[in-house]
């Protein structure tokens, strides 16, 4: 799978277990890897961000 664009400078690559995520700059490159597990975390972060009675932020 090719990387994929997502705004802002950020990247997503699949390599088959884990997303990495690229922020690329002019001169240099940050690397976050997020294995399954993480991701789920993230996901339900997300989720939890947009529920109506959360005051965080809504998507």
């Amino acid at each position: 799978m090719e990387d994929r664009y997502l705004g802002d400078g950020v990247y997503a690559s699949f390599d088959g277990f884990s997303i990495t995520l690229d922020l690329r700059g002019q001169d240099n490159t940050t690397r976050i890897v997020l294995e399954p597990e993480v991701l789920l975390r993230l996901n339900q972060f997300s989720v939890d961000l947009s529920r109506p009675e959360s005051k965080e932020f809504n998507v």
